[in-house]
């Protein structure tokens, strides 16, 4: 097989990942109002993991298939997109201006991540990666960060009565739609694990690359998406907070799934690289937003411009 042919598998598994994804969501969201369950939870659980879909399924394939490589670099490689990439030219087309609650969701989406971040260091230095039980530890940070999500949310909007009956009741041709779409998710994750190596060998780099580079970019679609169209529709601050919440469910979900499934050795260069470019881009994004209740173009071209050099350093 030659190279252009694992590109065209790998293209094509990245279309149907992301593209069964989004299908798969609205769809999940479409049943879950038809169950008559309250638009807040909706919003909270199954909106906000949406967009980190690609980025579970396909670490989770790879750790199923004993690929750990592949799936820890999939996971810091869309952090490092979301926040260096994404964020970066976000707040270099408008910068934002938070009010009090948009504030306070970046406090308490700078301690998740913190706490996240805290784990990864504690099972690097003291693990050299991340074992099952760091894996589950990971997952219990998640299930507080989506509780915390819920009930912020009822908080938000108690006095609302959103309990709406449909007239549509759930029914076979749902599940069969969420089968169908399962299965389109399934076949792109497999072919994105399946090729990813055999382009690493083709290339001559590590598996962890294509991952931390190709994957990520093409699983951080969704957030890219929102993001943009958040700015589009004049609520900036809600594409910021869209990019902090990824940034912890990779952090969390995909790298505690991930873990669990099959314990994920560090590379020396994850240690070296990855967590602390990771830790300035965070820093640069969060810090200044909070005490300044302004995230600006200053900050966007420091994220920019550490995304770009992350991938020279890479290139190298």
């Amino acid at each position: 097989m030659t190279v252009g042919y694992y590109i065209l598998i790998f293209l094509f598994g990245l279309v149907l990942l992301v593209w069964g994804s989004s299908l798969f969501v609205d769809s999940a969201v479409s049943v879950a109002g038809r169950l008559h369950l309250p638009e807040v939870l909706i919003g909270a659980t199954i909106v906000s993991l949406g967009t980190t879909l690609p980025e579970v399924l396909f670490s989770t394939m790879a750790s199923v298939r004993h690929l750990p490589e592949m799936a820890i670099g999939n996971a810091l490689g869309s952090i490092l997109c979301n926040t260096g990439f994404i964020a970066g030219m976000m707040l270099v087309l408008q910068p934002i201006y938070l009010n009090g609650k948009a504030v306070a969701n970046v406090v308490s989406g700078t301690v998740f991540l913190g706490l996240s971040f805290a784990v990864y260091v504690a099972g690097a230095v003291m693990e050299q990666g991340l074992s099952r039980a760091t894996g589950g530890m990971l997952l219990l940070v998640c299930i507080l960060f989506l509780a915390y999500n819920v009930r912020n949310a009822y908080s938000r909007q108690q006095e609302e009565k959103e309990m709406h009956a449909q007239e549509q009741a759930f029914g076979i041709s749902d599940i069969i739609r969420l089968a169908l779409e399962a299965v389109v998710i399934y076949i792109g994750a497999s072919m994105l694990v399946e090729v990813g190596p055999k382009l690493a060998r083709a290339f001559g780099v590590p598996e962890m690359i294509i991952s931390l580079i190709f994957v990520a970019l093409g699983t951080s679609l969704p957030e890219l998406v929102t993001s943009l169209m958040a700015l589009r529709k004049k609520h900036a601050s809600l594409s910021m907070g869209n990019i902090i919440g990824a940034d912890i469910l990779n952090f969390v979900m995909v790298g505690g799934l991930s873990a669990v499934i099959c314990p994920i050795p560090f590379q020396e260069s994850i240690l070296k690289l990855e967590l602390p470019v990771i830790f300035f881009m965070l820093f640069i994004l969060c810090i200044p937003s909070i005490t300044r209740k302004k995230a600006g173009r200053l900050q966007g071209l420091l994220l920019l411009g550490s995304y770009i050099l992350y991938l020279a350093v890479l290139a190298a």
